[in-house]
């Protein structure tokens, strides 16, 4: 009996351990790849920036003017470890201020990168982006 009792807190601890160290969003970001359609996108300088707290998310983008723009947007989020949806909340382009974008995301093991996949319909935007802090 005190067998079974030990082999069950041994697998309880690892598991709740190994939870415990899982990946996470919260932190600031640099975008360092993007691709539209598998195109790659070249990156501008300075690089976007994104800013996860555990509900918000804060970032930076170029518009398509000429020259380009640095752009903002936030809002919430929630994150279930493979899929993402993003509200946003205020934006520089007011047309998309209340909308909901589904993002697939991948997090590398160590949680240095992570991947994100936004289908637009009309393409694919792939970015993949490192933790700076």
């Amino acid at each position: 009996m005190n067998l079974k009792i030990a082999a069950f807190m041994v697998i309880y601890f690892a598991s709740t351990l190994a939870l415990a160290q899982s990946p996470t969003l919260v932190g600031v970001w640099e975008v360092k790849s993007a691709y539209y359609d598998d195109e790659s996108i070249e990156i501008r300088e300075p690089r976007q920036v994104k800013v996860f707290t555990e509900r918000h998310v804060f970032y930076t983008y170029y518009d398509a003017s000429t020259p380009p723009v640095l752009r903002v947007g936030h809002g919430t989020y929630t994150f279930d470890g493979t899929n993402m949806v993003e509200t946003i909340a205020n934006h520089s382009n007011e047309a998309i201020i209340g909308e909901a974008f589904s993002v697939e995301v991948e997090i590398n093991a160590a949680g240095t990168e992570f991947t994100q996949v936004v289908d637009l319909g009309k393409y694919v935007l792939r970015e993949t982006w490192q933790r700076i802090e």
